[in-house]
């Protein structure tokens, strides 16, 4: 279908990417997809039990969507190390930063092939890696072995790959966190981090995510970061960040993707339906919020009245969906059903043997 063909309720759906926080797919999820039309579902190893169960749960997550003109992004939080997301059945891969002290670009690429094979198969075409935080302890509970390195060669040697091998094989790479969660040992997901030291952050965090772009970097995810000197809101809901130096000074024209607007205490200092505005404002083209029970009549039908005839944000809008639908087509993303058969030994054999590798090397 053609872009321009597309309704109000259509455009701005695309722009909200729903965390699946219930056990299973309800009948309020199932009104987001059918008739407010959202560009897609974000799942959390909660629901699932198993690889075939995380499959049924794609295949019917495609099927509600079959009906609608644009296909569903399916993605997930996969980074290897603590940040996993595939069934307990699936053996942990070691963290990025256990991969990266290896020093073995075969042991980082062979960590990869497998990663993406197990996330193509099962039908994922969009996953939030690889963290390319520069971290400063690794102990630290915010980024520490979520990321490649301790400094931005590491990190850019380590984890570029990882972006590259998810982008060919058609799953879209979001990296983040931009402009650097590494610059603070606040985990954002209870607090908003404030970072200080710009000067470290523009000679090393940012040129991190400068590369990525000079590597065809498609998605980037915005982090809950306030910095010294531009005020109380963070970069997610931050227009002069996101403006000075990802639009105007990286010249970034790729998609831009909040972090999950419900996490910490954001919502509760600015109201989520305030937060939800912002961050369109803001720039961003994806808004991911993780879904609780009754969350469709507090927030989502209350969001589209508001905006279906608001001028001020018809044109950010409309731009937003168009990024959108049109990097849905550059990834041949479809709701086609996945038929894979997994054998679990032969992936989990690998796994061990990848693992076995990198803690040889440790």
């Amino acid at each position: 279908m053609n872009f321009n063909d597309l309704s109000f309720k259509e455009k701005l759906g695309q722009m909200f990417l729903i965390g699946l926080g219930i056990d299973e797919v309800n009948d309020e999820i199932i009104e987001l997809i059918k008739e407010y039309k959202i560009g897609g579902i974000v799942l959390y190893r909660k629901n699932y039990n198993s690889v075939s169960n995380m499959i049924d749960v794609i295949n019917k997550l495609k099927k509600i969507n079959k009906a609608n003109n644009i296909p569903l992004f399916i993605a997930i939080d996969q980074e290897n190390g603590r940040v996993n997301r595939f069934p307990k059945e699936l053996h942990r891969i070691k963290s990025p930063l256990n991969q990266a002290k290896t020093r073995d670009m075969n042991i980082i690429n062979e960590v990869n092939e497998i990663t993406v094979n197990i996330l193509k198969s099962v039908g994922i075409n969009m996953n939030f890696a690889p963290c390319l935080d520069i971290i400063r302890d690794e102990y630290s509970k915010s980024i520490g072995n979520r990321s490649y390195g301790k400094n931005k060669e590491d990190v850019i040697k380590y984890g570029i790959p990882f972006m590259k091998m998810l982008q060919d094989n058609n799953i879209i790479s979001v990296i983040k966190h931009f402009p650097g969660h590494g610059a603070t040992n606040i985990d954002s997901h209870y607090f908003i981090p404030k970072i200080k030291d710009l000067d470290n952050l523009l000679k090393n965090d940012i040129k991190v995510f400068e590369n990525a772009i000079n590597n065809n970097a498609d998605a980037i995810m915005i982090g809950h970061l306030k910095l010294k000197g531009f005020g109380l809101k963070p970069a997610t809901i931050n227009k002069k960040i996101i403006k000075k130096y990802l639009l105007n000074e990286l010249n970034y024209k790729g998609l831009i993707v909040t972090d999950d607007l419900k996490m910490n205490i954001l919502q509760y200092i600015f109201g989520i339906k305030n937060v939800i505005f912002n961050a369109i404002n803001a720039n961003n083209d994806i808004l991911m919020i993780k879904y609780k029970n009754n969350d469709i009549n507090k927030i989502y039908k209350k969001i589209y009245r508001k905006l279906v005839n608001n001028k001020k944000y018809i044109d950010k809008i409309e731009k937003s969906a168009k990024k959108i639908y049109d990097i849905k087509l550059k990834y041949n993303i479809s709701d086609n059903a996945i038929n894979t058969k997994i054998n679990l030994n032969v992936i989990n054999n690998k796994i061990d043997k990848i693992n076995d590798k990198i803690e040889k090397r440790l």
